[in-house]
This record gives C-alpha cells, structure tokens and sequence, in this order.
C-alpha cells in the first residue's frame, strides 16, 4: 500500500490548518518570544512537540483498539469527528467577526528577561498535557484519515508528519514573534489565520456530515 497516496496528502493538509490554529500552545509561544526571545521560544515548541507525541500515541492506541472491538463504532467516532471540527471552525470564525475583536492587541512587550531552556521546555510540555483540546484534535481528526486496512507503518509516517509541521511552524512563528518586538504583526497573523482555519474546519465537517460511504 502505498502511504504518499491522495488521503495521505489530506491529512497533511487538514493537520497543518490544525497546528497553526491559534490557541494555549501558540499563546505561550508568543509569550515566551516576546519576552525572552527566540531561543526560549524554540524550546517551548520542543516542548509542546514532545507532549503533542504523548496525547498522539494514546490516541493510536486507542483507536487500534476501537477497530478491533467495532467498525460499527469506530464510524460513530468519525461522525462525532466531523462535528467536533465543524464546531471548532465555527468558534473560530465567531471569534474573528465578534465586534471589536479586530481591535483586540496582543499584549506587546520587548524581551526584558531569559530563562532557562529547561523552564522554556517544561512550560512547553505542560501547555500542551493540560489542554484537552490538543488531545481532541488526535482522537476526531486523526481517525477521519484512517481505515481499518491500515500498516502501523502508515500510523507511524502520519504522526512523524505531524511532529515535522508542528515543530516547523511554532519555531518560524516564535522567531518571527521575536523579531517583530513591540509591532502589530502578530496581532494581524493571528487574526488572519483564526479566520482562515475556521472557514477550513468548518467546511471540512461538513464534508465528512454528508460524505456517501
């Protein structure tokens, strides 16, 4: 079986509207390069890339199980996917047309101060573990593009895909988010892209609602 097919090519598609979906992982990003530059900002992305690898491989797992157990229910979880995506598409464009949310600043502080890259990583690490959201996004996004005819091989390339764009995109954002200092540019970016991934998810549920098996 062929594991750079068209499905595969989707699911790089979807997983980068994902990753660069403004939320608790991008805040603290943003946050850390603000302050205390693009070092630190880079290993807050390590960290965040290891605790997204924790809440992937409990999801494999979890979905492995569910195909041995029901193919019955493992399509249940694929429906209730859809709808979680259309929801998170919808609170995002909500979000960006709510009155006075383009006027919204982000907080715009020159780095005053380093720290260590070990607190850097942890902060990272425990961003990404406590927030359910990041373990949603494995257990309804990740099954939309699996079937129970799947290699762990297959299993093993996506999520080592998902790691590359992850940690490739929150170490180009923090080092532009430090660079851009006291400006407005990451207060514009992240209004475009909040725009433009709640126009992507939500199209996407709405897809997978009405898709003809």
């Amino acid at each position: 079986m062929n594991v750079f097919d068209a499905r595969f090519l989707a699911y790089l598609a979807v997983a980068a509207v994902l990753i660069v979906t403004p939320g608790p992982d991008t805040a603290l990003v943003t946050r850390n390069a603000l302050r205390a530059g693009r070092r630190t900002a880079t290993f807050t992305a390590l960290g965040i890339g290891v605790g997204s690898v924790v809440w992937a491989l409990t999801s494999v797992f979890g979905i492995a199980a569910l195909l041995a157990v029901s193919a019955t229910a493992f399509t249940i979880w694929k429906i209730v996917g859809a709808t979680y995506l259309g929801y998170l598409g919808l609170r995002s464009l909500i979000a960006v047309f709510r009155p006075g949310a383009q006027r919204v600043a982000m907080p715009l502080v020159a780095p005053t101060r380093r720290f260590g890259a070990s607190v850097a990583f942890r902060q990272g690490l425990l961003s990404n573990l406590l927030n359910p959201k990041a373990g949603a996004i494995f257990a309804t996004a990740l099954p939309q593009f699996i079937t129970p005819g799947d290699t762990p091989a297959r299993l093993i390339v996506m999520l080592v895909a998902y790691e590359a764009i992850l940690l490739g995109w929150l170490t180009l954002y923090g080092s532009l988010i430090s660079r851009a200092g006291q400006s407005r540019f990451a207060t514009r970016i992240r209004t475009g892209l909040q725009g433009l991934t709640g126009v992507v998810l939500l199209a996407l549920g709405v897809r997978l609602a009405f898709e003809q098996r």
